[in-house]
């Protein structure tokens, strides 16, 4: 693993210029054409002197208010110095900044690589897939591996981020506690309407289809009646079915894009019209040792493929369970074509060109992206003495990206990232 360094070589300052009409300070490295701009304002903003920045292990956060701060600021003094290698500058209340060569570099708002590499930070490259994609790039890692070893964890989430989907294999069987575990393991787990730590088993007045019977299940993602569902869903298998009961997944931003390339209409109506969905019952809690009712009635609309400024897709939500009679539409006639998109969009899913599927073993764990992938569970056999059993949790990106980033930084890892 090598450190974040290899990427930005110490290039000494050649030279600095100064121009005022544009409120920027012009920097000249010496080994190569490639110069820096930086803006009177940002350079003021960025410094890392203590009358800026509070910087401790517990924090880091600019002291600048943007009430107080002169975003017209003009420095007193401008110097190169040349044994720092450092760019100087003294702003109004003698407060004095000190740029190095690399530090700069870092920074350069105007390199193309700079910012290509600020952009991964975010964690939302994503590779999309299909079945044969995923028979040679399926990541599979041993659970007590990414428990103990910060390193395989990272790659664990990593997968996560980039796939959607990723296994943890040959964990501890008959561990009531194990979802909670990896939980503290990864960061926070996302309470929700079925608690923290939920299990799916057949149950009397069941207030979710996967507890109501062994039938099949269709392709779905889970809490399609919440405006903000959970974004990521992990599920472990406590005991496993007789027969049946395989996790089916497909990568539902590749099913949009097949869509957007057989018909391009139905992919513009599921990107353009709200479809509602509710969700009204209840379910049983456990705080404290006791069971609590927790009665619910959650109502959403949003469309099923959503797109970003760029015109990606960036989140699908659809389950056909809790989908309403209601259509807010102006023309009547769109009614029929939303029912054509999503018979059309359902077909994919159901493609085996398109369907990874899951046998999990006592002890396995999956974690999958919820607002991505659609899944679905095979109708299923248990054993006569133990109902197939599975416990999970669900879990939000900010969390999940947060330890990642946090594991780079911690093991100076290639891909780590200043903060500030």
């Amino acid at each position: 693993m090598l450190n974040r360094n290899f990427f930005y070589f110490n290039r000494s300052i050649k030279s600095i210029e100064n121009i005022s009409s544009r409120r920027l300070i012009k920097v000249n490295f010496k080994d190569e054409s490639k110069y820096g701009m930086y803006p009177y304002v940002w350079l003021r903003d960025s410094s890392h002197d203590s009358n800026t920045y509070t910087i401790s292990s517990a924090m880091t956060a600019r002291n600048l208010t943007m009430k107080t701060f002169d975003v017209n600021v003009i420095p007193e003094k401008i110097w190169l110095d040349k044994n720092e290698n450092s760019l100087k500058i003294i702003w109004p209340g003698n407060i004095e900044s000190k740029y190095n060569s690399e530090w700069l570099k870092i920074r350069n708002l105007i390199d193309p690589d700079v910012k290509k590499r600020r952009k991964q930070v975010y964690l939302d490259t994503v590779e999309k897939w299909d079945a044969e994609k995923m028979k040679n790039s399926f990541k599979k890692f041993n659970h007590f591996d990414v428990m103990e070893k910060d390193e395989m964890l990272h790659d664990f989430l990593e997968a996560i981020c980039v796939d959607g989907i990723a296994v943890l294999k040959n964990g501890p069987k008959n561990d009531m506690d194990v979802v909670s575990k990896i939980g503290q393991r990864i960061g926070f787990i996302q309470r929700t309407h079925f608690g923290n730590v939920f299990e799916v088993s057949l149950k009397n007045d069941a207030s979710n289809m996967a507890y109501a019977s062994n039938n099949e299940l269709p392709f779905h993602t889970d809490f399609p009646s919440l405006s903000f569902p959970p974004q990521l869903q992990m599920l472990h298998m406590l005991c496993k079915s007789k027969e049946g009961g395989d996790n089916l997944f497909v990568d539902g931003f590749k099913v949009a894009e097949v869509l957007k390339n057989i018909d391009a209409e139905s992919y513009d109506i599921l990107t353009k019209y709200d479809i509602e969905f509710i969700e009204e019952g209840y379910d049983i809690h456990e705080i404290d040792g006791k069971k609590v009712k927790f009665d619910y009635n959650m109502m959403a609309k949003h469309k099923t493929i959503q797109l970003n400024d760029k015109k990606e897709v960036v989140k699908i939500q659809f389950g056909n369970a809790m989908r309403s009679y209601f259509y807010d539409v102006d023309n009547i006639d769109i009614v029929q074509k939303i029912f054509t998109a999503l018979k059309k969009f359902t077909d994919i899913c159901y493609d085996p060109k398109y369907i990874l599927k899951l046998s999990l073993e006592n002890g396995d764990t999956v974690l999958w992206a919820n607002t991505r992938l659609l899944h679905t569970r095979t109708a299923f056999i248990s054993y006569s003495n133990q109902p197939r059993t599975i416990m999970g949790c669900y879990f939000e990106w900010n969390y999940l990206k947060s330890r990642i980033r946090q594991i780079r930084n911690k093991l100076k890892h290639a891909k780590s990232e200043l903060v500030i």
